[in-house]
């Protein structure tokens, strides 16, 4: 959250004097703004060494099905990384 005041008083007496239109219309950006906002700096942190020791103790899971699975999981972060890229450039 920045730390300087968003609400001036000229922008408190203009929201004052807003229709519901108006007042509908500025939330809306409002909104768009804090949700382009938490895309642009959401971070996961993934331990692939650990989902992959997690994977491998399951019964039935060799190092070759194993590779298969990791290569999956690889493909699907790095397709949703560049999603993420694609939505943060203006269009």
């Amino acid at each position: 959250m920045p730390k300087e005041n968003l609400l001036t008083r000229d922008l408190y007496r203009q929201i004052k004097s807003m229709d519901r239109s108006a007042m509908e219309k500025t939330l809306n950006n409002i909104y768009e703004m804090g949700a382009k906002d938490a895309l642009d700096n959401a971070v996961i942190d993934l331990d692939i060494g650990k989902i992959r020791s997690e994977i491998g103790a399951v019964s039935g899971i060799g190092e070759k099905r194993l590779e298969q699975i990791m290569e999956i999981i690889q493909r699907n972060i790095a397709e949703a990384d560049s999603k993420d890229a694609d939505a943060g450039s203006v269009k």
